[in-house]
């Protein structure tokens, strides 16, 4: 099935068995939408139709250096998980979190451009999630810099990113992983080895907002302008000039750092 063709209402992103982690400490219940952003526990998204100067996506730095730590620990004190499956989960985790937050974006984009009332749903969760897993697995390569397009190649897709530095020291102290690895492409079957150990991690497979499954709310008109925003989206520092967009500014311009600790319980539903 093309890659496009898997957004439609009802789709799931569906792990590989028998992968058996340990999970996070990561409360996703405590995500949503409040105090005017989408949290999402690791990392949040600040709206430009509210946050007019200081809007854009912020990485949680306490919470997610935390996390890859405890998830470092986690796989390779697990004898069931290969150390190359261990090792391409965390390198994967700041670009699954970055394409989650990058998703309220477009969804924003998308209702602005639609004139809806409001810039999220308690179902966007489960769409920007199935999202980010879907151009992860499809990515051809390891680094996650998305490509000024999305080149299709037969049945992947390149996706890469380029803001990983914040969280090279717990990947690179603790595995000294050589380079070769982060320019090699890595097999399809691998990323999804990777992909469903951050599911089981994230314990993404109990009923949740942050299930990776597009609702039955969304219709397909809908998708289809969400899907063309996306694309647009997905240009570095380009996708303001490039696609039609109501705010006249790149959103890879516009990633942060919070050193803060958060402590907010977002009501869900």
């Amino acid at each position: 099935m093309a890659f496009l063709d898997t957004f439609k209402p009802g789709a799931e992103w569906i792990p590989e068995g028998g992968v058996d982690v340990a999970r996070s400490g990561v409360d996703f219940d405590a995500g949503g939408f409040c105090e005017g952003l989408a949290y999402d526990v690791l990392a949040y998204y600040k709206p430009y139709t509210r946050y007019k100067s200081r809007w854009g996506i912020y990485f949680i730095l306490p919470a997610m250096l935390r996390d890859l730590e405890r998830l470092s620990d986690a796989v390779q004190n697990n004898s069931g998980i290969k150390p190359e499956e261990g090792l391409l989960a965390l390198i994967i985790h700041p670009g699954v979190v970055f394409l989650h937050e990058l998703c309220h974006h477009t969804l924003e984009n998308v209702r602005v451009s639609m004139g809806l009332r409001g810039v999220y749903e308690d179902v966007d969760e489960g769409l920007c999630q199935y999202t980010a897993f879907r151009l992860v697995e499809e990515s051809s390569g390891l680094g996650l810099l998305v490509t000024p397009y999305m080149v299709h190649h037969g049945d992947h897709i390149h996706v890469h990113w380029p803001f990983d530095w914040p969280f090279r020291g717990v990947i690179r102290l603790r595995w000294n992983y050589p380079l070769y690895m982060r320019l090699n492409s890595i097999d399809r079957s691998l990323i999804r080895r990777a992909l469903s150990i951050l599911y089981k991690w994230w314990g993404l497979d109990r009923a949740g907002l942050y299930r990776p499954a597009i609702s039955t709310k969304y219709t397909e008109d809908f998708l289809a302008k969400y899907l063309e925003q996306l694309r647009g989206d997905l240009v570095p520092f380009l996708d303001h000039a490039l696609s039609k967009k109501p705010v006249n500014e790149s959103d890879w311009a516009r990633v942060n750092i919070d050193n803060r600790e958060w402590k907010l319980t977002c009501r869900q539903g």
